[in-house]
């Protein structure tokens, strides 16, 4: 197991919309312009701060391994003096202009309550437990939890919009409070809602559970709670959570990038090099395949898919081959009609879905929401408290893959006194999953994830 030195988008949110995270130029953000410096060489802390004393509004981020720099904040008039500076005194080797990663409005797709009946109306342990469909499926009734529930030596860092320090279900297994990449939100507290589902999934221990109801959670927030982020953000996240020591980071998130962009060239290199950083120091990443229906295996097809033919698109961090990545299944075992697919996919879960012809609330996923969120009139009409809702989506789904391999991670160590290699890991989990007739493995890769069995015939 690794130790603590310091203390993860994309899903449907709601019921009848699919989540598509969108990258859009910076100054379209409510924030001001952010660069990325690619150094030649390191540089020293004092010539930073020659930089931040010239202009003190803006904001640093120095990523040594990556021989990157991070300016954030950088207010329009100031953007060619800073860019000049960069090129003189910083020894840079490409300035690339930050992008933004942004979720829909969720309040615009609230679904309409519904009449309560008496099977939504029963004791707590009732209710919420007749919901949580995919967690069932994958720990085979619970069963995984008799072979393990996770432990907090094992830490899984959740790169997201930060989780609800508060919420009764989540509150005991959050480890550390982590770090914010956000400029205007120094804490890690979830005011969106997004980072706080996921976490649920994951080790949830309260009213609902998750795959994992003893792992350690660690928030490292890059969604501001209007659900908006840039490139950098994340890319600083990943280097910082593998610093931290996380045994497996949750990218519950998606971008697109342009190989005819030279901004976006050169971000591919960088989120590249992140992930092979993490890989390096043993930190898996479980991304999520995305919520687009699109083949993301092809970057032409991709580009036609997206109505920009002449152009040539790449799908992250979902599909990179240095990550798992996560399709969404029904809870019919067949495949989530928003779910993106393609050769790269490496393995499924479950992740919900809804046909809007034949409504089947029973087809969504209940999770841990902020409790300092307002409760939608549809978790209200169903007898739910505040803090649980309904959703669907990959970013559902990939976190139930990256509970599986944290709870392979901690029964390995705590078995052979060892940590489990990654290979070892991904191995394990694609070599146990549930296999479904008539689904196609571009769809879910090497088939369904299955804890109990990972657990069942885990080796060394």
């Amino acid at each position: 197991m690794k130790d603590l030195r310091r203390i993860s988008i994309v899903f449907l949110f709601v019921i009848v919309s699919s989540l598509q995270p969108v990258s859009s130029r910076a100054e379209e953000s409510n924030y001001d312009e952010s660069i990325i410096i690619n150094l030649d060489s390191k540089i020293s802390e004092s010539t930073i701060n020659k930089v931040q004393e010239k202009y003190s509004n803006i904001e640093t981020n120095y990523i040594k391994e990556l021989d990157l720099l991070v300016i954030n904040n950088i207010k329009p008039s100031q953007f060619s003096a800073i860019k000049d500076i960069a090129k003189e005194k910083l020894d840079a080797n490409e300035i690339i202009e930050d992008k933004e990663i942004s979720l829909p409005d969720k309040s615009k797709h609230i679904p309409a309550k519904v009449a309560p009946s008496s099977q939504f109306t029963e004791g707590n342990d009732t209710l919420y437990d007749s919901w949580l469909w995919n967690i069932k499926q994958v720990t085979n009734d619970y069963r995984s939890y008799h072979i393990n529930k996770g432990s907090h030596n094992t830490k899984v860092g959740i790169i997201d919009s930060g989780i609800d320090f508060n919420h009764p279900d989540l509150k005991k297994n959050i480890v550390d409070t982590g770090e914010s990449f956000v400029p205007v939100e120094d804490n890690t507290q979830d005011f969106y809602g997004h980072g706080t589902s996921v976490a649920g999934i994951i080790a949830a221990n309260g009213d609902v559970k998750g795959v994992g109801p003893n792992l350690g959670l660690v928030p490292y927030k890059v969604f501001d709670k209007n659900g908006k982020s840039k490139r950098s953000w994340v890319i600083s996240a990943i280097v910082k959570a593998t610093e931290d020591d996380m045994d497996v980071i949750n990218l519950s998130l998606s971008t697109f990038l342009s190989k005819k962009d030279k901004d976006d060239r050169e971000t591919i290199k960088l989120f590249e090099k992140a992930f092979k950083f993490a890989r390096k120091h043993n930190t898996l990443i479980v991304a999520a395949a995305g919520n687009h229906g699109y083949d993301i295996s092809n970057s032409k097809k991709l580009a036609e898919q997206l109505g920009k033919p002449k152009d040539n698109i790449l799908h992250l961090p979902g599909g990179d081959n240095d990550v798992i990545t996560v399709s969404a299944t029904t809870a019919q075992n067949t495949k989530a009609s928003y779910s993106n697919y393609g050769k790269n996919i490496s393995i499924a879960a479950p992740g919900g879905d809804l046909d809007t012809n034949k409504i089947d609330l029973y087809s969504l996923v209940w999770t841990t929401s902020p409790v300092n969120i307002p409760q939608t009139p549809l978790s209200k009409s169903l007898g739910f408290q505040k803090g649980y809702e309904p959703t669907l989506g990959t970013s559902v789904a990939a976190p139930i893959v990256t509970a599986t391999a944290a709870l392979l991670k901690t029964e390995y160590y705590e078995k052979y006194g060892e940590e489990m290699p990654n290979r070892k890991v991904e191995e394990n989990l694609y070599q146990n999953t549930d296999h479904v007739e008539n689904l196609d493995k571009n769809e879910v890769g090497s088939g369904i994830v299955n804890a109990y069995e990972s657990l069942l015939n885990i080796e060394r």
